[in-house]
């Protein structure tokens, strides 16, 4: 059983997702033959993940339901891991914060209870991701410092990718992008090294943002080369939709048309087989960045803003606000501006000065 359980965990990590199912059903029917509660757990785990992973969000989240209900009756290790998945899964698959973050929410406070340290130093991080979706960078700064002291003190060196991640947000939230960019790039490294691949590529994309931010286009394209290389490997299928609608608006912006054009027919064919909320949202802003005719753009990046307003992700608003202002610029300057001033404002509300003074140098004459 032990075998079937190794062998599933390291196919699902190497993106193999049919030998991970196949394996974790073979340790499944050993656990329930056995009795073993805990082992059931984790094998309803993998399935969940794996399908999560393909875009099948209804066998997922009933997969790791099952996983928290079996972890909550063999012991409160297993259900902190059980609940760290089922949190992920809601965050990544389904843009579920609030359940994602109840999930987190209690495996911490069961990792407090029986002194796991090493998911307390996860599940702060978690919290500090759900935190800055909504542009809470106060939350942010504390869960992150939380994960990070603690992870510190402790000497747990493979889970010093998670607060070398935040920490990299939270410069980026300052402008400092060259700062940003030294702890992402450290983040996703140790996040390779250590086989955290959702970490990897969650540093890798706020790399890639950082990198844009002060214009090096150029190598925020590389950067974002690098993140879907990491899905195509680790099976990461959702997480390639945001990367592949990031490049094609950075495409845009460099001036590559045609390129930009291809990334985001190709967003938009994922987005649409996969059924996934941010990634719905991230291929309509691609589309609206890259549209020739200014009506199909403006559309396109008004629906955009709209859901990631729905997904309770403002700043992801905002930036689609920019995009729309510096596209009408030319054609409808009252637009433009009406567009270009409530991206200021929204960013300046949430404290991400850089991106509000970038929409106010746009505003037209």
């Amino acid at each position: 059983m032990r075998l079937y359980e190794e062998a599933a965990s390291l196919y699902m990590h190497t993106g193999d997702n049919m030998l991970a199912i196949y394996a974790s059903e073979k340790a499944l029917r050993l656990a329930e033959r056995l009795g073993e509660a805990a082992a059931a757990s984790r094998a309803h785990g993998i399935f969940g993940r794996v399908f999560g992973r393909i875009g099948d969000s209804e066998r997922a989240r009933e997969n790791l339901e099952r996983s928290v209900e079996l972890g909550r009756e063999s012991d409160p290790a297993e259900a902190v891991r059980a609940l760290l998945t089922l949190g992920y899964h809601l965050e990544v698959s389904e843009a579920d914060y609030k359940g994602a973050g109840a999930a987190y929410q209690e495996a911490l406070e069961l990792a407090e209870q029986t002194g796991d340290l090493p998911s307390k130093v996860e599940l702060h991080a978690a919290l500090a991701q759900l935190a800055a979706y909504g542009g809470d960078w106060e939350s942010v700064e504390r869960e992150a410092e939380a994960s990070g002291s603690l992870a510190e003190r402790e000497g747990l060196t493979g889970k010093l990718c998670f607060p070398y991640m935040m920490r990299g947000m939270l410069r980026w939230r300052e402008g400092n992008f060259d700062e940003s960019a030294k702890g992402l790039r450290r983040a996703a490294d140790l996040a390779e090294q250590v086989g955290r691949s959702e970490v990897a590529f969650q540093s890798l994309f706020w790399l890639a943002a950082s990198l844009r931010q002060r214009g090096d286009h150029a190598d925020a394209d590389t950067e974002l080369a690098r993140a879907l290389d990491l899905c195509e490997r680790a099976g990461l299928v959702a997480q390639s939709v945001e990367a592949i609608s990031a490049r094609a608006v950075n495409l845009a912006l460099a001036g590559r048309a045609d390129a930009a054009g291809e990334a985001a027919d190709e967003a938009e064919r994922l987005a649409d087989r996969l059924r996934y909320p941010v990634g719905k949202a991230a291929s309509l802003e691609a589309r609206g960045a890259v549209a020739a005719d200014s009506d199909e753009s403006s559309a396109a990046l008004t629906e955009a803003r709209a859901a990631w307003q729905a997904l309770g992700r403002p700043l992801d608003a905002a930036r689609c606000d920019y995009l729309r202002g510096r596209l009408l610029r030319d054609s409808n300057p009252k637009e433009a501006r009406e567009a270009l001033e409530r991206a200021a404002a929204e960013a300046e509300a949430y404290g991400v000065h850089h991106l509000a003074e970038l929409a106010l140098k746009l505003l037209p004459a």
